[in-house]
């Protein structure tokens, strides 16, 4: 137990780079404009299998496991914890995959039909993330029928046309075809979860042979095992990649197949053509989902009433993490059972009373003693690791 604890404190520390903005935006958060703040789109699905399997079996004193759910919380930490601090309401939202199958499965059932069953100590978690989510007071959005992709597709495509700069939270390759070209303005990019680096139109292009605007024709002919995409058999990314900058396009491509000059290649786009178009639609992203459907929280603060005319539109720019409450956030902490992030909250808070920070409640000032808790073996005794 003891250099269990250690290794944890050990990777806490060492994943500790700072905050979302420090790492990945242009400017300093106290430089930026209200309204320049740039959103960021969390693919929390995904992040959650991330934070499952990079943290061991972790579990409460009743049992309930919580490996996933405290590293969600250290991600948030990491992201915006120091803005909150500074009274800060970043544009942050936390957006999720829905139960059940979505309009990809009646286009082709077999539809990541290889992935495994979720793990069982996982499912009790996800109903607590969305706790965390609500202490931390972020939006959480999701579609039904949609994928956590496309609302994401769906709010990066809004804050562009509402002149916000987009950055995207995920290792997904699909989510790849919304990063925007250089010094487009507003931009879409997207942030690797693992080295918080900024990946750009020029980063698609070294790994993918092709700009964002092809990554979903690449897929098409080369598939994609994660989501069970056929692709065409024997057409491999960097064959894809040397097609398309022959032919401009997959729809060229298939246009003109008879211009291939290599057999075996035609004869094996001739007969998986319509598997390529299938596979074409399987990996386009819907940029319009209904903004009516979305499920979730915080979701009035995107109906914005026009005063001429007494019209409603959605949108958005004013979609943001609440205030801090630190009260909340430190009841959930001590639910949880998150003894070491609890007293590392309360230091912080501590530091940020000193200098005149955010970390208030109710516009009062509070005092927040703090008392370093050391685990101990005995502590873990009724645990089944």
């Amino acid at each position: 137990i003891g250099r269990k604890i250690k290794m944890l404190e050990k990777k806490e520390k060492n994943q500790s780079a700072g905050t979302y903005v420090s790492n990945v935006s242009t400017v300093n958060a106290t430089e930026v404009k209200l309204e320049a703040d740039p959103l960021l789109l969390v693919d929390t699905s995904a992040y959650i299998f991330r934070a499952y399997y990079s943290m061991p079996p972790l579990h409460r004193r009743d049992g309930l496991p919580i490996g996933a759910v405290l590293g969600f919380c250290n991600m948030l930490n990491r992201l915006v914890l120091d803005r909150l601090l500074e009274g800060e309401c970043p544009r942050m939202i936390l957006v999720l995959d829905p139960q059940g199958d979505t309009f990809r499965h009646e286009l082709y059932s077999e539809y990541k039909a290889n992935r495994p069953e979720c793990p069982m100590d996982l499912v009790p978690q996800f109903e607590l993330i969305h706790e965390a989510a609500k202490a931390y007071g972020i939006p959480q959005i999701e579609a039904p029928q949609y994928e956590a992709d496309d609302v994401i597709a769906t709010l990066a495509t809004m804050a562009l046309d509402e002149g916000i700069d987009t950055h995207i939270l995920s290792g997904d390759k699909d989510l790849m075809q919304l990063v925007t070209p250089p010094d487009a303005t507003p931009c879409v990019h997207m942030i690797d979860p693992m080295s918080m680096q900024r990946v750009n139109y020029d980063a698609v292009v070294e790994k993918w042979g092709v700009g964002p605007e092809l990554v979903g024709d690449v897929l098409a002919l080369a598939g994609d095992t994660a989501d069970n995409v056929p692709g065409v058999p024997g057409i491999g990314p960097k064959i894809a990649a040397s097609l398309l900058d022959e032919f401009g396009s997959l729809e060229e491509l298939l246009n003109r197949l008879e211009d291939v000059k290599q057999t075996k290649r035609r004869e094996k786009l001739v007969e998986h053509r319509e598997l390529a178009i299938l596979s074409r639609k399987l990996v386009e992203l819907e940029r319009t989902v209904p903004v009516e459907s979305f499920r979730g929280t915080k979701l009035d603060q995107m109906v914005v009433t026009e005063e001429e005319d007494d019209t409603t539109q959605r949108v958005v720019a004013p979609l943001r993490m609440e205030p801090l409450d630190a009260d909340r956030l430190l009841e959930f902490y001590e639910r949880m059972g998150f003894r070491d992030l609890k007293r590392r909250f309360q230091d912080k808070l501590t530091q940020s009373e000193r200098k005149g920070g955010g970390g208030r409640r109710g516009g009062k000032r509070r005092s927040w003693k703090t008392k370093a808790v050391v685990p101990k073996p005995e502590d873990y005794e009724e645990v089944p690791f």
